[in-house]
């Protein structure tokens, strides 16, 4: 934990009460030195928590559930390369709400032969995947077209097989 002691705050706010006798090794002190150490354990759970809910200070935890989410687990790379990975994929969609940004996000995905076109006053976008993916390959790529669809469009994905789903 970093610099905190609630010990140390504990003490201090109940000093100016006067009605404490929390000199070293009384009960109120032990007390006191038992909570602190129960705040302290749920403190530095909090911490590391806060730690791993940002990509650019995960370690642990936070880089593998989102790995998980992506389908793209890499526990064997480095924790820098994982965050890069992570942050890149991101950035497509967040970034750019553009036909490039998520024709390019499908290429990471591994659908590179595809054809996407947008229809702008329909709020409208079609895409065309013409890799031949097995029921597998299909699964998983609807459901990462169905993760990063824009909320804001009717997105309609065309198979090469002639499978075809509104999102």
């Amino acid at each position: 934990m970093g610099s905190y002691s609630s010990y140390a705050s504990m003490k201090a706010k109940l000093a100016p009460l006067g009605i404490y006798t929390a000199a070293e090794g009384s009960v109120t002190d032990c007390e006191l030195k038992a909570y602190a150490s129960g705040i302290d354990t749920l403190f530095d759970a909090l911490e590391i928590a806060e730690r791993e809910s940002f990509i650019g200070t995960a370690e642990t935890y936070g880089l593998s559930e989102r790995e998980k989410f992506l389908e793209r687990e890499k526990p064997d790379l480095p924790v820098s390369k994982r965050r890069e990975l992570l942050l890149g994929n991101e950035q497509h969609l967040i970034r750019s709400g553009t036909a490039a940004a998520f024709t390019a996000f499908l290429h990471e995905c591994g659908m590179t032969d595809i054809t996407v076109s947008e229809y702008n006053l329909h709020h409208y976008l079609t895409i065309k995947v013409n890799n031949a993916l097995d029921e597998g390959q299909r699964s998983a790529a609807i459901k990462k077209l169905t993760q990063a669809a824009p909320a804001h469009l009717i997105v309609n994905v065309t198979f090469a097989d002639g499978t075809s789903i509104s999102l």
